[in-house]
C-alpha cells in the first residue's frame, strides 16, 4: 500500500475560492509533469494551466511540488491548487487517475506519513482530533499532541524501563554470582520512579480523553420546574418545548454548547415523578435515569416556589434553584445550589462557572493533550505491571518474573507510538480521518 500513489482533494467539499488536490507517491512528479509542464523545484509555487492528455485545458492555477523525504508523507508529494469548483476538482483527480494515481483512502496521506516515520501513531491520531476539534482548549490540546510532547513523555518512559530491563536480565544471564543488594535498591528505586511518571500521564490521558470528547451534563427534576427553559437560556436558542404543562418533555433533548472554551452535551430529560400519566411518560422517566448515570455531572433543577422532593441517586450534581424572580428573600449561591430565573437570565453566568469548576476544567491552567481510551488502557496496563514489579522485588521473587513484567511493559508503552502488530489497530484509527487527510 505504501507504494501506491494516491490523490485527494485536501479542501473541504463545496465551492470557493481556491481548492487544493493533493498526490502523494513515487509517481505523483511524473504525472503532475505530464498535466502541468515541468514543475518549479521543491517547495517553489509555479503558475500553471493545468490539461488532460488529449491537450484539453482543465484549469488554470498554482502547482507545488514536496521532495521526499522533506514533505508530509515522505515521498514526493504534489498539490494542486485550483478554482474550488467541485467538477474542476473532481477533473483534476480523474486525470491523475486516468495516469496511474488511486483515490486515497480516508487517512491514507497520514498512514504514509506514519509507515514512513515522519510521525508517531499518537501524532497522527493528533492530526484527526485537530481537524475535529470544537474548542479552543481541544485545539490547543490537539497541536500539543501534534507537536510531540506527549510522545516524548512516552519516549523518556520506554527509555528507562529499557535501562531497566537491561540490568534486571543481565543479572538473569549470570545466576552464578548474587545479585548485589544495592544494585537492586536502585532498580527498584528507577523503577518506582518509572510507576509515578505513568500514574502521573495516565491521570493528563484522562483529562485529554474527556476534553476531546466533551462531557455530558444532565438536566433533571420534577415535571414543570423549567429545566426546557434552563437549557433554552443555556444554549441561547430555543432547542426544546416549554409549557406549563407537567410532563411536556417525553424524550430527551441533547445540544452541545461551548462553555468556556469546553464542549458541553446538555441533556434535557423528562420530568421524574413518582405517578406518572402514561406508559409513554414513564418510559421518558426511565431514559432519563440512564442519562444521569452516563453524565459527567448532573443538574437538579427545582421549582423555587414549589420544591418537591426528588429521591433519586444522582451522583455528582448542582441543586438549581429556578424561577428565583417570583420569590423575594431568597439566600445567595450557597455550596452546590444556585439560584437562577430561567426567564431573566439572573444567575445563570454563576452556574455556568460552578459547572466547569465541578468539571474539573481549569481555563487558565496549562495545556493538556488530547488523548484516547487505547492510551489509557495502554498506560494502565504499563501501571499494573510496574506496580508488580516492584512487589517481586520486594518479595525477593525471581528476577525472570521482574523481566518479564518489564518487558510487558515496554511493549503496552510502545503500543501508544508504534505498536509491534499494527495492521488492524490502524486499520480503525486511519478509518476515522476524512479523505485527503
Amino acid at each position: 500500500m505504501n507504494a501506491r500513489t494516491i490523490i485527494a482533494s485536501a479542501s473541504a467539499a463545496g465551492r470557493g475560492g481556491i481548492s487544493v488536490v493533493r498526490m502523494s507517491g513515487e509517481g505523483s512528479r511524473s504525472i503532475a509533469e505530464k498535466m502541468c509542464g515541468e514543475l518549479s523545484e521543491p517547495w517553489k509555487f509555479k503558475k500553471c494551466t493545468i490539461s488532460s492528455q488529449n491537450g484539453e485545458v482543465i484549469d488554470s492555477g498554482m502547482v507545488v511540488f514536496f521532495q521526499s523525504p522533506h514533505s508530509y508523507t515522505g515521498e514526493d508529494v504534489v498539490e494542486f491548487h485550483c478554482h474550488g469548483n467541485p467538477t474542476i476538482v473532481a477533473m483534476v483527480i480523474d486525470e491523475a487517475v486516468s495516469m496511474g494515481a488511486a483515490i486515497a483512502e480516508p487517512g491514507e496521506f497520514t498512514k504514509k506519513a506514519f509507515l514512513n516515520n515522519k510521525i508517531d501513531l499518537a501524532q497522527a491520531e493528533s492530526v484527526s482530533d485537530l481537524i475535529n476539534a470544537q474548542s479552543k482548549s481541544a485545539v490547543l490540546a490537539a497541536n500539543a499532541s501534534l507537536t510531540g510532547r506527549f510522545s516524548e513523555q512516552v519516549n523518556r518512559l520506554i527509555d528507562g524501563v529499557v535501562k531497566a530491563r537491561v540490568i534486571v536480565e543481565a543479572n538473569i544471564d549470570f545466576p552464578e554470582e548474587e545479585v548485589d543488594k544495592n544494585l537492586l535498591d536502585n532498580i527498584k528505586l528507577n523503577i518506582k520512579g518509572y510507576s509515578d511518571e505513568v500514574s502521573e500521564l495516565l491521570s493528563g490521558v484522562r483529562e485529554g480523553i474527556r476534553l476531546r470528547e466533551g462531557y455530558s451534563i444532565a438536566i433533571v427534576g420534577p415535571p414543570n420546574a423549567g429545566k426546557s427553559t434552563l437549557l433554552n437560556v443555556i444554549a441561547k436558542n430555543d432547542v426544546a418545548i416549554t409549557s406549563d404543562v407537567p410532563g411536556t418533555t417525553r424524550d430527551l433533548v441533547r445540544v452541545v454548547v461551548n462553555v468556556g472554551g469546553v464542549v458541553i452535551e446538555f441533556v434535557d430529560t423528562a420530568g421524574v415523578r413518582s405517578n406518572p400519566d402514561s406508559d409513554i411518560e414513564k418510559e421518558g422517566i426511565n431514559r432519563s435515569l440512564g442519562v444521569v448515570k452516563e453524565s459527567n455531572l448532573t443538574l437538579l433543577v427545582q421549582d423555587v416556589t414549589d420544591v418537591k422532593e426528588f429521591d433519586v441517586d444522582l451522583g455528582e450534581y448542582i441543586v438549581v434553584m429556578n424561577k428565583c424572580d417570583l420569590k423575594e428573600d431568597l439566600p445567595g449561591h450557597e455550596n452546590r445550589k444556585f439560584y437562577v430565573s430561567s426567564t431573566t437570565g439572573q444567575g445563570v453566568q454563576d452556574l455556568l462557572k460552578a459547572i466547569t469548576a465541578s468539571l474539573g476544567v481549569d481555563e487558565g491552567g496549562e495545556t493538556t493533550f488530547l488523548s484516547r481510551k487505547r492510551h489509557e488502557e495502554s498506560l494502565g496496563l504499563a501501571a499494573d505491571l510496574l506496580i508488580e514489579s516492584i512487589a517481586s522485588l520486594n518479595e525477593g521473587e525471581a528476577l525472570e518474573l521482574v523481566a518479564e513484567n518489564l518487558r510487558s511493559t515496554h511493549h503496552h508503552l510502545g503500543d501508544i507510538l508504534r505498536p509491534m502488530s499494527s495492521d488492524d489497530l490502524l486499520g480503525e484509527i486511519f478509518s476515522e480521518f476524512c479523505i485527503g487527510k
